[in-house]
């Protein structure tokens, strides 16, 4: 049972490590995407303004689970297997 229990945290830890880079790797285009759609918030004619305004943001929540994302793959690189949301 505890050699089932240590798979399962390597596999965990390893699936932890490859989620934080790939995200590590989106991170760039979303902040570029949003700086995009930030800079063009008030410019945009009112029936896109809503577009925008959801456009943001989503971006925003992608940023932020990206970099969660990130820490994850940091924590689980360095040993620590930090807690799921």
């Amino acid at each position: 049972m505890e050699d089932y229990r240590a798979e399962l945290r390597r596999q965990v830890r390893l699936g932890d490590i490859a989620t934080g880079e790939a995200a590590g790797a989106c991170l760039p285009g979303l902040l570029r995407r949003l700086a995009h759609h930030e800079a063009r918030a008030g410019a945009a004619p009112h029936p896109f303004r809503l577009y925008h305004l959801w456009r943001r943001n989503s971006l925003r929540r992608q940023v932020a689970d990206a970099r969660w994302h990130v820490e994850q793959g940091r924590a689980a690189r360095l040993g620590e297997l930090a807690s799921r949301r």
